[in-house]
């Protein structure tokens, strides 16, 4: 009997271990099943099954373009808004740019670049998203271009919708990124930010206005998003009116030079180079002024002018009476 008993509560055992096992294991699965919503791979997977079709080369994953794509889906998720416009009215062409990547073609006229979006209820996979823009010509080119090598893509859920994005584009061979010409007429508005100067340190400091973002600063300060993060120790893209942020360090100023102006613009040579006429010297002239004569002074000259002439007549009269009299003598 007490064996009969220990097989019994073996078997017991051994069943519930099975039974938690088992509760385990679902649990997991539960925990691991995907959601019907599509990763950001799966779309990538899904336009590259889509080339490989129409025999064409699949598309490179560039970390940059998965940064734009993602970064443009959750604008969209946040704002509940299917749009092309980035925060701020940000155009997909500076997105790019601001980001750091280096997009090849005539920036003037956008560069080769295609960006696809659409969103739905929160259980619309991936490949659906795919088949819905393979039927229209403009959606299916960003997919099938030749003109296009690099994918990136960007997945956000929320308030039970899902956003979709696919960045594609054609990057310049030497890579590096060009500046920002995009044409508004092709890209959204965008608000350009007033630039500072540097300041004695040589240090660029931009006071954050009202509805600005980080990809306006970047563009309007020519450097990227990551470089603004790394200055600042930022981890995300928020930013807030009145903060400042350091945008560039080391900055050399420029010197002020003094440059002579010839007399006349007529006065160059043929190379440029003013010519400066010949200076000649004037002498020196060394004022001298005396005080105006006072009447007291005037007065004083008059009497002593009086006095001398009374000395001088009667030393003409003297002589005069001697004269005449050593004559008398002489008669008698």
């Amino acid at each position: 009997m007490p064996r009969q008993r220990m097989y019994l509560l073996s078997a017991i055992t051994l069943v519930t271990l099975l039974g938690l096992t088992t509760a385990s294991s679902s649990r997991a699965e539960s925990l691991n099943r995907p959601r019907a919503a599509g990763s950001p791979y799966d779309l990538i997977n899904a336009v590259n099954e889509l080339r490989t079709s129409y025999v064409l080369a699949p598309y490179s994953i560039n970390s940059i373009l998965m940064y734009t794509a993602q970064a443009q889906a959750e604008f969209m998720a946040a704002t509940a808004n299917v749009t092309h416009a980035g925060p701020g009215g940000i155009g997909l062409t500076d997105r790019l740019l601001a980001a750091g990547y280096p997009l090849a073609g005539d920036l003037s006229a956008g560069g080769f670049r295609a960006e696809n979006i659409t969103s739905g209820n929160e259980n619309r996979t991936a490949q659906s998203a795919v088949e819905g823009w393979t039927r229209d010509a403009l959606h299916l080119n960003t997919m099938i271009s030749p003109n296009l090598s690099e994918i990136g893509a960007g997945v956000a859920l929320a308030n039970g919708k899902v956003y979709y994005v696919i960045d594609c584009a054609l990057p310049i061979i030497v890579g590096l990124p060009q500046g920002s010409t995009s044409d508004p007429a092709v890209e959204a508005p965008l608000s350009v930010p007033i630039l500072s100067t540097p300041n004695s340190d040589g240090d660029v400091i931009h006071e954050v206005m009202p509805e600005q973002s980080l990809w306006q600063i970047a563009i309007a300060y020519k450097v990227t998003i990551e470089d603004i993060k790394r200055l600042n120790n930022l981890f995300d893209n928020n930013i807030y009116p009145g903060s400042k942020l350091l945008i560039k360090t080391d900055v050399v100023l420029p010197t002020a030079s003094l440059t002579a102006m010839p007399t006349s613009p007529s006065q160059m040579t043929a190379t440029g180079v003013p010519v400066f006429p010949s200076v000649t010297l004037l002498p020196t002239v060394t004022i001298i002024w005396s005080e105006k004569p006072t009447s007291a002074a005037v007065k004083d000259t008059q009497i002593l002018g009086i006095a001398i002439g009374i000395l001088v007549f009667a030393l003409l009269g003297g002589g005069f009476f001697t004269w005449l009299g050593s004559k008398k003598k002489t008669g008698d």
